[in-house]
């Protein structure tokens, strides 16, 4: 039984992004999705919370990207750097719906779309590299 359920409402300043990539895009399990909300002053993270499933056997928030995320100034180099120690939090396993050396691409590719989404007057396209 269920007794309670909590729901923060997000900051004023805050901004949200989902992403998935599949191979059908109604009605399939994703290979790997992620979630980001962001809270943002100016061109400065002040709060982050990201989460991804299809990379661990259950979907994960990924605390320690999150973490470092916190009191950051936006930039290609940040992305990069996230999306480093968010490597070091998962362990997606081999699949009908990819190779766990994919999943882990396709998690890097999902957070630059978030970024790249979020904040396209800052992120270039050199963070695609």
């Amino acid at each position: 039984m269920i007794e309670k359920i909590i729901i923060q409402i997000p900051e004023r300043n805050s901004l949200f992004n989902f992403e998935k990539v599949s191979k059908r895009t109604h009605l399939d399990i994703s290979s790997v999705n992620s979630a980001v909300l962001l809270s943002v002053n100016q061109d400065k993270i002040t709060r982050a919370r990201l989460s991804a499933g299809g990379i661990s056997p259950i979907p994960l928030y990924l605390s320690k990207t999150s973490k470092f995320l916190h009191d950051k100034k936006i930039s290609n180099e940040l992305v990069l750097e996230a999306i480093r120690i968010a490597k070091l939090e998962i362990s997606p396993i081999s699949d009908i719906r990819g190779s766990k050396e994919y999943k882990t691409l396709l998690l890097s590719q999902l957070i630059k779309a978030h970024f790249l989404e979020l904040f396209p007057e800052i992120i270039t396209a050199e963070v695609l590299k």
